[in-house]
């Protein structure tokens, strides 16, 4: 029988109104399932409902079944407070209603409510107003924090007390669990949402101590979430004690916290940490030595000015491409190409391009020479130790003098600016500050506006958070100048000193003067200057944000929204972007309303993901300002991460019908798609692409043709090695980072700040570093697909189109006639004709396999060449770039040397997958999404898991230039360091000179002092003398073209010794291409050849050379290094043809000699083989040994037991010892004056008769008349020889007689590969060094 359905609950309701209680009883109970249908009907009677509630006649159960049921119609009716009220006092009847099936979303909003209430409840219990919670509704959190626990649900539980203050959670939880991730979570909950910045600090300090001790052994994660909490703190007295608990037991982890708390903390800060460790003594005090000097900041900056310099991947056709296309006399194209140089090569120290282009930089005029001056201190960002030796040239006479050239003023104040962007977070009190300040001073006396406001931007950059007074008094008299031009610059440069202050006075005296100037570039100025003063005070800044966004001046509403932008940046707090989007659209002022959308994307930048989404009506507004401003919210939240929902957003934008739209379009994809490649992003070559059809367009509209530019420039930043990030490493706050991005948006009204981006530019690599703080050579995995990372390809240059013959027109009668005719020869005999039939003009003969369908054509697939698969991981070395999405997939070889003492990356790997990236899916967690950090890598503190072995150091490209030769002498006496080519303050209007002699420059680039290059000019070709090349493949192993026009070149392939003959031979050439050592350069050659400035030797040592005595005549060697394993294969392709005896019956067979078979070869198993030497050679020799089976002793001169039990090899105590038991005797040593003739007749005379002799590594290591005496009398069996005494071995040698000696002329190391590798880098050796840049120096 089926249930009739209940139409109403008027039956049940009635039962209210009996006497008897328990009909009443039951009537609660039958309502509060029927509320759901019938709350309306309920509602009419909930006086009733109330009073039962509230009187005794009741049973307990009955009560709160009452007090149910009247919460449930509250809930309905959207009284939820009421609803809340009830519900505390149902007691045990909610917590039921929480089981039944239907009633989830009441209970839950209930629940909701009833933790809005406590939070608010215990905000005020926190000032001491102690007992005013209800005992009801702390029973209901309490039962809430045991429900999360016990289900394992300790992040909700987390969250909940975080916002209601209750520590003791957070403390139960830790003890139960013992995750340091939880604490982590907690950590970052509390810094990525809007917490008041007291209690935020409370929280911090609360969990410091909970943190478990860090230690290298077990890579412990959360070294980020201590790193990043100490930066936030910015707290000295806490940070000490954790650094000094490490010291002496963990001193590597030590070194490892100091480098990442550089990342991200300020220089006030830092400062206060290296002056409160402790001195120490002995070993301690050198382990706190390196500590400070590792906190000063400095060391970092030079480990990765050299990790941009080593890895520069600029591809200079683009630059070329974009020079050939802009015209240079235009400044805003002048500009763009300047700006696009820059960021390509920004921290790389290259300015080839501006010396290959002095013509196009001598047009620059005004304030196009400025920037073009500033681009230097880009180039050379970081160079801190050769900053004022790189812009000597372009610095002001020292007392402010005039200097008498037109123009100069405009280039003395780039370079003013160009040396604070060098000096950036170098630590504030530097000199170089106290330089910019006298140069400002003498500026102000002299009244020059234009070397002002290059001090000031300078002096800003360089000072940046330092709060030094001495600088902002200074900086605010340039102010109270009132002087448009230094006005702005002191602005800017005033908040940028008392950046993150939020100091009262400074900020009342700024606004001030603001409303009584009236220029607006002053205006602007102080109104971003008082958003760098209230950065990161959130709540503190809310003051100065309401005063600034009730103005009438819309440019202190500008200021007031960057404000508000930088006081809560990277916290995305709700109310600030509440405000900026009402700003956005309601705001009379264009400027104010494009400002607000572009500073959501200071708010948002740690949700990368959440911004397409936020900005997407804004980039379909009707107000093309708002939508520019959607460009670059896009393009700084999202830079970087190739996320594939903002590029699709920002593609029809570069199509927009305004061009500053355009433009920003351009400069955002820029930023979204530095560092991503073909594999990772599929819009990475379209938008290439893009760029460059909209420079080369000369149709197209300036702004969007200077946004592409700079778009170019952003794509490829710091030579292809560096990305943009507004936060660290650890995840904290980058604040140089966000700074920049500010002051780049100012470009909008005053170009030269565009410079500052570099500032947000991070390098992407890892950097090894050992315990003495020095980069030894190591291999690492990188667990992906290589092209998923890879550098982008070089740009092809366009191949020069033939022109085809256009086939004559034909009439369709005579087609159709000629078409008979082929119809019926067809059908006939076919007629065989001797020559073929005289093409004539207008027709193109086809050949069988260039048919119409064997040519592709455009939009068709191009066919799929047949190539192996792709690997799934590749080895890298230490300071090689990776990419922040790569960091995941990063993992050191268990077995190897070196192993780093934190995790390399913040998050764990996931697949990687090409197109649409993940970050665009990302999941949250109470808001916070644990793929949002794509931190790690950087600066990495290895464990040395050999220390016994001699470690193989990287040596530096950028070393310090010497203070006492760093000063070169000019005609004013000013201490100018070296220019690099023609100083870009020369008058244009000068008339042109003749071609000037060659000169010698100092290169400031060179390593270790002033090496004096020779630059030729291009018609006096340099002429190179290629020696010894035997087998002559110098010029088909390599591309000697892009050298080729530049050089003159000789080859003298046959070696002599002679050094009368050398020398005149040699006398006239400037480069010499030496092969190993096959010709020797002693200091008496070296003496001798005057015109010598340059050596390019094939390998990286050769100890022919007498490099010490070449580095005092000031001439450069270069090496090169190798490719392969030809020495191995060599090696035992001698042991086997000498103990086979192969040369031998191979030259029987050839004499026709009998017998067939006359020597019995050697069986190498079970025998032994002793290594003289057991480095990277000896190691890989004994695998190979054991293959066939044969035991392998060793010994050298360092060798330890564990050395050789490492490399496989049975430890021998002398090398007596080894020769006594040895079957095969190999020697791998390196030859010096210790180990000449180390193999003297004594150890040849302990060998077995029946054992060989083998020597790959050099000849005068044997005593080689006594290996000849004992082959002679045949005390030993034979000997397999590649290297000799002389080389080449004289034709009368004794060694060519012997007939049980298997010879090889030094080929050891020859092979078609490492000759590649060897000739291809010798050419780059070379062009290095005609532009004055050598590469792969070797020093003494």
């Amino acid at each position: 029988m089926v249930a009739r359905p209940q139409s109403s609950a008027a039956g049940v309701l009635a039962l209210l109104s009996e006497p008897e209680p328990l009909l009443k009883q039951h009537a609660l109970k039958t309502l509060n399932a029927l509320v759901p249908q019938f709350w309306a009907e309920i509602s009419e009677h909930i006086a009733l409902i109330e009073s039962l509630y509230e009187g005794d006649e009741l049973s307990q159960v009955a009560h709160d079944a009452a007090a149910l049921l009247a919460s449930k119609v509250y809930y309905y009716l959207g009284e939820y407070d009421e609803a809340l009220s009830f519900a505390l006092g149902a007691g045990s009847a909610f917590e039921a209603e929480s089981r039944v099936p239907g009633g989830e979303e009441y209970v839950e909003t209930v629940i909701s409510k009833a933790i809005d209430r406590y939070i608010k409840a215990r905000a005020p219990e926190q000032s001491g107003a102690e007992g005013k919670i209800d005992p009801k509704l702390q029973n209901i959190i309490e039962g809430i924090f045991r429900r999360c626990v016990d289900d394992g649900e300790y992040k909700q539980a987390i969250g909940i007390a975080l916002e209601s203050r209750r520590f003791d959670i957070i403390s139960a939880i830790y003890e139960r669990t013992r995750d340091a991730g939880l604490l982590s979570y907690t950590m970052e909950a509390v810094l990525d949402t809007a917490f008041p910045l007291a209690y935020r600090d409370q929280v911090l300090k609360f969990l410091l101590p909970l943190f478990p001790p860090p230690t290298s052994e077990s890579k412990s994660p959360h070294v980020y979430a201590l790193t990043r909490l100490l930066v936030t703190l910015s707290s000295a007295e806490l940070t000490v004690p954790l650094l000094t608990s490490l010291v002496p037991k963990e001193q590597l982890l030590a070194y490892q916290f100091a480098f990442d708390l550089v990342e991200g903390g300020a220089q006030d800060f830092l400062e206060a940490v290296r002056k409160e460790l402790p001195e120490g003594q002995g070993e301690i005090k050198a382990i706190y030595d390196k500590l400070r000097r590792i906190l000063l900041g400095q060391e970092s900056i030079k480990l990765y000015l050299e990790f941009l310099k080593r890895n520069n991947k600029v591809d200079m056709l683009i630059l070329k491409n974009t020079k050939d296309a802009l015209e240079p006399r235009s400044s805003i194209y002048h500009t763009a190409l300047t700006l696009q140089n820059a960021f390509m090569h920004a921290g790389t120290t290259s300015d080839v391009f501006l010396r290959e282009n002095l013509e196009w930089l001598a047009l620059a005029s005004n304030w196009s020479k400025f920037s073009a001056t500033a681009a230097l201190g880009v180039i050379h960002k970081g160079h801190f130790e050769e900053s004022l030796n790189i812009l000597g040239p372009y610095l002001p006479h020292p007392g402010g003098a005039e200097s008498g050239i037109p123009g100069a003023a405009y280039s003395e104040g780039g370079a003013l600016y160009a040396l604070g962007l060098v000096n950036a977070g170098c630590g504030s009190g530097r000199h170089v500050e106290g330089y910019l300040r006298d140069m400002l001073k003498a500026a102000e006396n002299s009244q020059n506006d234009i070397v002002q406001h290059g001090a000031a931007l300078g002096l800003g950059v360089a000072g940046m958070g330092g709060k030094n007074a001495e600088t902002y008094d200074e900086l605010k008299r340039i102010l109270f100048n009132n002087s448009a031009v230094s006005g702005e610059a002191a602005g800017y440069a005033m908040g940028l000193t008392m950046l993150g202050t939020g100091d009262a006075a400074c900020a009342e005296e700024m606004l001030t003067y603001a409303h009584e100037t009236q220029h607006e570039k002053i205006i602007r100025g102080v109104a971003i200057g008082l958003a760098f003063i209230f950065y990161g005070r959130q709540e503190e800044a809310d003051g100065m944000v309401k005063i600034l966004m009730a103005e009438t001046d819309a440019i202190l509403r500008y200021g007031g929204v960057y404000t508000l932008a930088l006081a809560y940046a990277g916290t995305a707090n709700n109310d600030a972007v509440r405000q900026l989007l009402h700003v956005a659209v309601s705001d009379t002022s264009d400027d104010v309303r494009r400002a607000a959308v572009t500073s959501l994307a200071f708010l948002l930048f740690k949700n990368p993901a959440q911004v397409p989404r936020i900005v997407q009506l804004l980039s379909e507004s009707y107000n093309p300002h708002v939508r520019c401003g959607a460009t670059l919210a896009l393009g700084i939240a999202c830079a970087g991460t190739g996320l594939q929902d903002a590029v699709e957003i920002l593609e029809p934008m570069t199509k927009d019908s305004v061009d500053f739209v355009r433009q920003g379009a351009f400069i955002a994809l820029g930023m979204v798609l530095v560092e991503q490649s073909e594999g990772s992003s599929p819009s990475l070559a379209s938008t290439r692409a893009l760029y460059s059809k909209i420079v080369s367009d000369k149709h197209e509209d300036p702004m969007a043709r200077f946004g592409a530019a700079l778009g170019q420039g952003l794509i490829d930043a710091g030579g292809r090695n560096a990305t943009i990030s507004l936060q660290s490493r650890a995840g904290s706050r980058n604040t140089n980072a966000i700074v920049g991005m500010i002051l780049f948006c100012q470009f909008w009204y005053w170009y030269p700040l565009a410079h500052c981006a570099c500032l947000a530019f991070e390098p992407t690599g890892i950097i090894g570093l050992d315990g003495d703080l020095q980069a030894p050579n190591f291999e690492f995995i990188s667990n992906a697909r290589p092209s998923l990372f890879a550098y982008p390809a070089a740009t092809k240059p366009p191949k020069k189109e033939t022109v085809a013959k256009v086939a004559a027109a034909v009439l369709s009668t005579t087609a159709k006639a000629k078409a008979r005719e082929k119809k019926k020869a067809a059908e006939g005999d076919v007629m065989d004709t001797d020559k073929p039939e005289s093409k004539k003009d207008g027709d193109v003969e086809m050949k069988a396999d260039e048919s119409p369908s064997s040519t592709p054509k455009q939009g068709d697939a191009p066919p799929t060449p047949s190539r192996k698969s792709e690997p799934s991981f590749e080895k890298l070395s230490n300071f090689s770039r990776v990419v922040p999405a790569q960091m995941a997939h990063i993992s050191f070889p268990p077995d190897g040397r070196y192993q780093p003492v934190r995790a390399v990356s913040t998050r764990p790997a996931s697949a990687p997958k090409a197109g649409r990236s993940a970050a665009s899916k990302s999941s949250s967690t109470l808001g916070l999404a644990p793929e949002k950090y794509a931190g790690g890598g950087g600066i990495l503190i290895l464990v040395d898991q050999r220390p016994d072995e001699e470690p193989d150091y990287i040596e530096f490209e950028t070393q310090t230039i010497h203070a006492e030769i760093q000063a070169v002498p000019v005609a004013d006496d000013r201490p100018v360091m070296v220019p690099e080519g023609r100083h870009i303050s020369l008058d244009e209007n000068a008339p042109e000179a003749g071609p000037p002699e060659s000169f010698e420059v100092n290169c400031p680039r060179t390593e270790g002092y002033n090496q004096l290059v020779r630059v030729m000019e291009l018609t006096n070709p340099v002429k190179v003398a290629v020696l010894d090349d035997y087998q002559n493949v110098a010029f088909t192993s390599a591309d000697w073209s892009p050298i080729r026009s530049r050089i003159s070149i000789d080859s003298y392939p046959e070696t002599i010794s002679d050094e009368d003959a050398l020398v005149e031979r040699l006398h006239p050439y400037t480069i010499i291409c030496a092969m190993r050592e096959r010709t020797k350069f002693p200091a008496s050659l070296l003496d001798r050849l005057p015109n010598l400035r340059f050596i390019a030797t094939t390998g990286w040592k050769n100890a022919g050379i007498d490099v010490a005595h070449a580095e005092r005549k000031k001439i450069i060697v270069s090496g090169t290094e190798g490719g392969g394993n030809s020495t191995l294969e060599h090696i035992w392709a001698l042991i086997l043809a000498t103990v086979r005896y192969v040369a031998i019956e191979d030259a029987n067979v050839k004499a026709n000699k009998v017998p067939w078979q006359s020597t019995v070869p050697m069986a190498l198993s079970g025998k032994t083989l002793g290594l003289v030497g057991v480095g990277r050679l000896g190691s890989d020799t004994a695998k190979i040994a054991r293959v066939f089976g044969v035991k392998v002793i060793g010994w050298s001169p360092n060798l330890t037991p564990e050395r050789a039990a490492a490399a496989g090899v049975t430890f021998v105590g002398s090398k007596e010892e080894l020769f006594e038991r040895s079957d095969i005797v190999s020697l791998h040593m390196v030859l010096s004056a210790r180990t000449h003739h180390m193999i003297t007749a004594e150890d040849l005379a302990l060998m077995k008769p029946t054992a060989f002799f083998i020597n790959t590594s050099r000849g005068p290591l044997v005593d080689e008349p006594a290996l000849i005496e004992a082959l002679k009398q045949k005390k030993i069996a034979g000997a397999g020889l590649d290297v000799f005494e002389v080389e080449p071995l004289p034709l009368d040698h004794a060694l060519r007689k012997l007939d049980n000696v298997t010879l090889s002329p030094h080929v050891g190391y020859v092979s078609d590969t490492s000759y590649e590798a060897w000739w291809s880098q010798t050419v780059e050796n070379i062009a290095g060094f005609l532009i004055g840049n050598p590469k792969r120096v070797i020093h003494s």
